[in-house]
């Protein structure tokens, strides 16, 4: 796997991102280019390591020059834009033309998501990207599913998260039935606002077609118990219920 890799990107970058990819190298069999600006990321290299190159460190340690960077203050749309010679612009475009496996950056998350939208471009049939963290749960971990891209969604944009993180589940935390629980105020099916209401008969009749296991609605004080993989839910109630738990 060859993985592309923001330096530039996150509240202590580049020397956290390095650190990261440092101590990844050593423990996963795998390249990492590191997109960022050059001199900076080998002064940051020689005052952690005393390094000249970071190809001292590792041969499957490399960097893609670039000038720009986005910053959190960034407006996204206008930074993808408009600062083509970014980290972050010139990962996604990487990505793009298969010079690596992933793209993972700790930057501006929207411009990141603009960004994969706009460059990389989504799958076919999901109508939005979104953001997925795993969180610590009881005796296991806990995806959640959106936890900040989309403010305003539709039932079909509940469903398709519900889709995509099971799928995601399945595939790399080899968990072969994961459970998934709709975020919502009680857990009887008249409960919530229109948008919840509707997203649970949507689930209800779409889950065995699309191979969702769909537990049904879970109040947020149940979310931790270790009964349910995945909590859906729009961007704005996962984000208010990811800041909380923060």
């Amino acid at each position: 796997m060859k993985i592309i890799l923001d330096a530039m990107g996150g509240d202590n970058a580049p020397e956290a991102t390095i650190k990261g990819a440092v101590k990844a190298i050593k423990e996963i069999n795998s390249e990492i280019v590191l997109v960022g600006n050059e001199e900076i990321i080998n002064n940051k290299i020689k005052e952690l390591y005393g390094k000249e190159n970071i190809k001292d460190i590792s041969e499957r340690l490399s960097i893609r020059h670039t000038t720009e960077e986005i910053t959190m203050e960034d407006i996204p749309t206008q930074a993808i834009k408009h600062k083509k010679d970014s980290s972050m612009v010139v990962g996604f475009n990487m990505l793009k033309n298969d010079e690596g496996d992933v793209f993972i950056s700790a930057g501006n998350s929207g411009a990141l998501l603009t960004g994969a939208t706009l460059l990389v471009g989504r799958i076919k049939g999901i109508d939005r990207p979104a953001l997925a963290p795993i969180l610590p749960s009881y005796k296991k971990s806990l995806m959640l599913m959106d936890a900040g891209a989309n403010t305003n969604c539709k039932p079909i944009n509940l469903l398709q998260f519900a889709q995509m993180s099971t799928i995601y589940l399945k595939n790399v935390n080899n968990i072969p039935n994961p459970k998934v629980g709709l975020l919502n105020i009680g857990t009887e099916e008249t409960k919530g606002n229109e948008l919840v209401r509707e997203s649970y008969t949507l689930l209800k009749e779409k889950s065995e077609e699309m191979g969702i296991n769909f537990v049904g609605n879970v109040e947020g004080r149940d979310c931790f118990s270790g009964d349910i993989d995945i909590v859906v839910a729009d961007g704005f109630t996962g984000n208010v219920f990811l800041k909380t738990t923060e």
